[in-house]
């Protein structure tokens, strides 16, 4: 299969027709034809309840384990015998609150939670909350300068009583990828598990849970061209130590079905599937190989973005102002007269979207001496963003960013 060109990925997306430029990608990403049209063939053909013995529920019920079977394999756990298994859910945030709370019921007297500053609060606040019930919980501070929550901080932070440490893979503020490895070496060398949020890091670059040695990760799939979801991947021993919030007649066999109160989305498991099949498309070689051409294609925009911008003198860039694998094109950044309103609104007036605001990183902006209601500006770029969307962006803000 030859590699596809970055025109032919562009008109896989149908939402890029018309010619808006969607750069707010951290946000949620536009979706590939195969999505939409497995979602509507789903509502076609199987929009039917699981578990009977006819072929239309039959085909629902396999729906799921399917989407399910590929999300175990997009985190990296394809081996012959998987180590873990996948949770669905509605968002990232709902699956932390989720795992949080199991956590917590199982959690021995006195034990001791480590979360990153410089974390969404998807993956903060349900873990602070359980000072609540008793736990101690402290914040691995970032470092005023860059923002990074430093590996030797929190060497010096975990005791034996430290079970759980929280950390973004990516902050969705700064782009900046973090030392997994370290941080899961840090945390294992005191039995602490390690849970990870990949949301601003799976739309990128290929997931590789099993080689970093993490415990818990998590992502968004509507942030990686799929549907309205989140996936947590955590180790099927971990899954077997706590009780999930499902009916009590459910086997609590560290199965993802006993953490899914309700069932997942259906409709959405088939909207995964057709991520699949996207992704087969895309490149050779399966799905950490389609990931990794996303990474490729992705790399020369950022490093064109970072030149405009570090190209102003009263841009401040946050996060890593060079490109490199250490970072992602998720950049933002404050002018020194400028509001933040003021440059996303002269973006959308030239028929380009982007945000500004903390981003739900709030604890970040304040350790940063960033005012959290003003928080940054921020320009989020996917493998479909275009070289003339890139200079439409320059055109339209090169000016005022200059003033």
């Amino acid at each position: 299969m030859a590699t596809r060109s970055h025109s032919e990925i562009r008109e896989r997306f149908p939402a890029l027709a018309s010619g808006y430029v969607f750069m707010d990608n951290a946000g949620g990403s536009q979706v590939p034809i195969d999505v939409i049209e497995a979602t509507t063939r789903y509502f076609h053909e199987t929009y039917v309840q699981v578990g009977g013995a006819y072929p239309a529920s039959i085909a629902a019920t396999e729906n799921i384990q399917l989407a399910r079977e590929f999300l175990r394999q997009f985190f990296g756990d394809d081996v012959a015998q998987a180590q873990g298994e996948v949770i669905l859910g509605s968002s990232t945030t709902v699956l932390m609150n989720l795992l949080a709370d199991a956590i917590a019921n199982q959690l021995p007297a006195g034990a001791e939670i480590i979360v990153a500053e410089s974390g969404h609060e998807a993956n903060v606040g349900p873990w602070v909350r359980l000072e609540d019930r008793g736990f101690k919980v402290t914040l691995w501070p970032i470092d005023s300068e860059t923002g990074h929550c430093r590996p030797e901080t929190l060497a010096s932070l975990v005791t034996e009583k430290t079970a759980i440490v929280a950390c973004p893979h990516v902050s969705n503020l700064l782009g900046s990828v973090e030392d997994i490895r370290t941080v899961t070496a840090i945390a294992h060398k005191v039995g602490a598990q390690v849970v990870v949020d990949g949301v601003a890091f799976a739309p990128h670059l290929p997931l590789q849970v099993l080689d970093w040695g993490v415990d818990w990760y998590v992502f968004s799939t509507y942030k990686v061209f799929g549907p309205h979801m989140a996936a947590l991947w955590g180790r099927t021993s971990h899954l077997r130590a706590l009780k999930g919030p499902n009916h009590f007649f459910i086997p609590q066999d560290g199965t993802a079905y006993a953490f899914e109160p309700g069932g997942p989305n259906h409709e959405g498991c088939a909207g995964i599937r057709g991520l699949e099949r996207y992704l087969e498309w895309l490149a050779p070689g399966g799905k950490q190989a389609a990931m990794a051409r996303v990474g490729e294609i992705e790399a020369p925009l950022t490093e064109q973005l970072l030149t405009f911008l570090n190209s102003k003198p009263n841009v401040r860039i946050i996060g890593p102002k060079d490109a490199s694998s250490e970072r992602l094109p998720t950049i933002s950044f404050i002018h020194a007269s400028l509001s933040n309103a003021q440059i996303v609104a002269t973006a959308a007036e030239h028929g380009i979207g982007i945000k500004s605001g903390h981003f739900y990183s709030y604890r970040l902006c304040k350790g940063l001496g960033l005012s959290p209601e003003e928080g940054v500006s921020r320009i989020s770029l996917s493998h479909t963003t275009s070289q003339f969307e890139l200079e439409k962006l320059f055109d339209v803000l090169g000016p005022i960013l200059s003033a």
